[in-house]
């Protein structure tokens, strides 16, 4: 399970753990984990109902039956007979699974202007009675088509791949299906997000839309590993993609190195991929992949002088709080979800995109500085997001308020 769970799914599961007033039942949908039992072959029906069983949360029996024997995507009808007039709370509108063996279908749902593999989305809005939707995966990525015409060279040796930039235009494309099908059945939906920016950066706050803030939780434990005397390593501290940065942050960390400024670079987070493998010879760049204990996450993170985080693709930087959390200054790219809150930070420092340069500057400074130096702003902040329960229980109200509109 641990493979599978990002920061998006790491407060879904936070939510609903503790959710007192909301009776719910969840509905499976083709995600990572289908995609590995289905297609891959990864993972076995055992290992699912092994996660179920941990989990203890009300699954609907008839869809988690498709979903185990791989029905699911030839029988999106299901979903129809089990959302008819129902209320949906979709917890990450959109997915990251690309199927191939999709690839005919999902054309055919771009001519009739369905929203573009996803069969849950277009049953939702169409057959439920109301559609709540949380902005996490749409809203990583910029959705405005002019970011990539201004920024298309940029774009080509921050990915440094063209099948790569290729694929990542056709999910801001399909993407965009999505809020096209937000929009029409706009009577229906109200969006729950973290900030402002995520809603403008999709175009869509003219719909209904509530923000909540904070909508995630630091474990109270992490101020145990709080500390101001740095080591000279940086880290880079996100599922190593490239639309999060990873080879920005490395040609960044290079050239800080060249400078004196830095010694090593530990990059935690996701599986060791084609990417942090080319690595694995090099001293100075460690990648430590999945690190399962939070409290060996907290000690390294305390530790380094500097987060890297280069990143196009966030709704919400839950990896920026948690260094903010151990007192590690962050460096990272514009973007609006996370302009709104940690730019009042002084301890990070934003830059245009793409600007290696400025990064490097930035990074200088917190160098040059030498002492960390915690400012109100950041102190309320890292404490509003220290208690679970109170969080959730202000999401809760949030989203019976939405509820008891409906009746």
């Amino acid at each position: 399970m641990k493979n599978y769970i990002g920061g998006a799914e790491y407060v879904t599961l936070n939510w609903l753990t503790r959710f007192k007033k909301i009776d719910y039942e969840i509905i499976p949908d083709m995600d990572l984990i289908y995609l590995d039992l289905c297609i891959n072959k990864k993972i076995q029906k055992d290992n699912i109902l092994e996660i179920i069983d941990k989990l203890k949360l009300p699954i609907n029996t008839r869809l988690l039956n498709y979903y185990l024997d791989c029905k699911l995507h030839n029988n999106p009808d299901i979903f129809k007979k089990v959302l008819n007039n129902e209320i949906v709370l979709d917890m990450k509108i959109g997915t990251n699974v690309n199927v191939s063996q999709f690839l005919n279908k999902h054309i055919l749902e771009f001519i009739r202007r369905r929203p573009v593999g996803y069969d849950f989305l277009h049953y939702s809005l169409k057959y439920s009675k109301k559609y709540i939707g949380m902005l996490q995966h749409l809203g990583d990525i910029p959705l405005s088509l002019n970011f990539y015409i201004y920024y298309f060279k940029k774009l080509l040796g921050y990915i440094d791949s063209f099948t790569e930039l290729i694929y990542l235009l056709a999910s801001v494309i399909r993407q965009k299906t999505w809020v096209y099908a937000l929009i029409h059945y706009k009577d229906k939906v109200h969006l729950l997000a973290p900030s402002k920016g995520v809603i403008k950066k999709v175009g869509l706050n003219k719909l209904n839309h509530t923000i909540i803030f904070p909508y995630v939780g630091l474990d109270s434990s992490i101020l145990n590993y709080a500390c101001k005397n740095k080591d000279d390593y940086a880290v880079f501290f996100a599922r190593s993609y490239r639309t999060k940065g990873i080879l920005d942050a490395i040609k960044i960390f290079k050239l800080a190195k060249e400078r004196g400024y830095l010694r090593k670079l530990y990059i935690i987070g996701g599986n060791i991929n084609d990417i942090t493998s080319k690595y694995s010879n090099e001293t100075d760049i460690i990648s430590l992949g999945r690190i399962n204990d939070k409290n060996e996450v907290y000690r390294i993170l305390s530790k380094a002088k500097v987060n890297i985080y280069p990143s196009i693709s966030d709704a919400f930087g839950i990896t920026i709080l948690e260094s903010l959390g151990v007192y590690t200054p962050v460096v990272m790219y514009y973007n609006e979800a996370n302009y709104e809150y940690f730019s009042k930070s002084k301890l990070v420092k934003i830059v245009n995109s793409f600007d290696k340069y400025e990064f490097l500057n930035k990074i200088n400074e917190i160098i040059k500085g030498n002492k960390v130096e915690i400012d109100g702003y950041t102190n309320n902040l890292i404490r509003s997001h220290l208690d679970w329960n109170k969080i959730v229980n202000n999401i809760e109200e949030h989203l019976l308020n939405i509820i008891e509109n409906i009746r």
